[in-house]
């Protein structure tokens, strides 16, 4: 990943050289004078600051496998929830309490799938409906990172376990306000 964001950086700069030096021929060319020249060279100067700056800032908004492992572990987590003999969840008592759990780490309707699926409201609470976990990312396995654009990537993996056999799960994660969300999960 770093190699790449080294390879477009590269790329990025000789396609700067390249116009800049258009420009300062055109510029010798049409016998403008001094003024342009120096004007062309202020522009340089705010596109290489304008290039160092975008690199920090992917490096800094850059999705680690940590992040990732995180995300998709504390998803598992808030999912499967302590239960008492009758499966009745101990910490939230609706759905709604629930889904408000996941706000800081998945979208809403990302979650409100699983949620609909697994619990069940009561007029005594909020109770999960016993069954297996869904197919789910497996963080010791190998998975494809798609960088959509800076603040959206996909994650893909393609896993086989003997419940679901093969099965391949893709998860978008967002960028919003500097944090990384869980925003999309397709099976």
């Amino acid at each position: 990943m770093r190699k790449m964001y080294i390879l477009i950086t590269i790329l990025v700069l000789i396609a700067f050289t390249i116009i800049v030096t258009k420009q300062i021929n055109t510029t010798y060319a049409t016998g403008t004078h001094t003024e342009q020249i120096q004007k062309a060279a202020v522009s340089e100067k705010v596109e290489w600051e304008g290039v160092g700056q975008a690199a920090e800032n992917e490096k800094a908004e850059a999705l680690s496998h940590e992040t990732i492992v995180r995300l998709t572990d504390q998803f598992m987590e808030l999912l499967v929830q302590e239960t008492d003999d009758n499966y009745r969840v101990k910490h939230y008592d609706t759905k709604e309490a629930l889904l408000d759990a996941f706000d800081p780490y998945v979208k809403r309707e990302s979650a409100e799938p699983y949620i609909d699926y697994y619990y069940e409201e009561k007029a005594d609470g909020l109770y999960i409906i016993p069954t297996e976990t869904p197919p789910w990312f497996q963080k010791d396995q190998e998975y494809e990172k798609i960088v959509k654009d800076k603040k959206t990537v996909e994650i893909k993996q393609t896993n086989q376990t003997d419940l679901y056999g093969p099965y391949t799960i893709i998860i978008e994660f967002q960028n919003i306000d500097g944090s990384w969300i869980i925003a999309n999960i397709r099976n």
